[in-house]
């Protein structure tokens, strides 16, 4: 019995790009990963409290700022919408900690971005710009809901992508087949990815998804971020 899943229409473009339907996405396994892993998470948690590194969902709601209000009735705009519950993510912004492993992978996003934007959209001259990132441990029934990573006002970045990196995947429970699953939300249809430790995925920001309630014997660790275009002019 399928249960009515089908095989998901995830298709190999170029090098670790793959399009979903047809959204690109960088799915991208780094190798031999587990020391490099481990120093990531000595310094988050030497760098951090550990308030700091829980995941902002419905637990902390009353710490997670007002939301943005519009004032007028009937308005404007030009910006696809944010959507999802309101919330200020405690951007921690780890990827600027100066500490090997972090520069390491830093650059490794920064490459793998400017890869996926000239494949796709034949864009050459920019430079990467990871405007937030923030390393979050989930404990069990941890979730986020459906959402994308737009803004709710301006200003509006460039080429805007989201993206993960997983660090741990916390060992779920195989009892629960969709705990800390992650999924993105695509014309009526979810598909899902099993996160797994040295797994790195982005896609473009105005995409819903969201990870499912996270039931496991360990903590799930993952880097989330927002990158951005910076354009570069010719002239020297």
């Amino acid at each position: 019995m399928d249960y009515g899943r089908y095989e998901a229409n995830f298709l190999k473009y170029r090098d670790d790009i793959y399009h979903l339907a047809p959204i690109p996405v960088v799915y991208k396994k780094l190798k031999n990963v587990k020391q490099f892993n481990e120093k990531l998470i000595k310094t988050a948690q030497k760098g951090f409290a550990p308030e700091i590194l829980d995941v902002p969902d419905e637990r902390h709601i009353h710490n997670l700022g007002n939301p943005i209000t519009f004032p007028d009735e009937i308005w404007k705009e030009t910006q696809i919408p944010a959507v999802g519950i309101w919330h200020r993510v405690p951007t921690n912004n780890f990827l600027n900690f100066n500490q090997e492993e972090v520069i390491k992978l830093k650059s490794i996003i920064e490459k793998e971005y400017s890869k996926a934007l000239r494949i796709t959209a034949n864009l050459t001259n920019i430079k990467p710009d990871i405007s937030e990132s923030w390393i979050q441990f989930y404990k069990n029934g941890d979730t986020k809901v459906l959402h994308n990573h737009e803004r709710y006002g301006p200003p509006y970045p460039s080429e805007r992508w989201a993206g993960a990196y997983y660090i741990d995947d916390g060992n779920p429970d195989p009892h629960m087949p969709y705990s800390g699953v992650f999924s993105f939300r695509v014309r009526d249809s979810n598909y899902y990815v099993k996160p797994q430790a040295g797994l790195l995925m982005m896609w473009p920001a105005d995409i819903l998804h969201e990870v499912h309630p996270f039931y496991g014997s360990k903590t799930r660790i993952v880097i989330n971020f927002n990158i951005n275009a910076e354009y570069q002019s010719d002239k020297k």
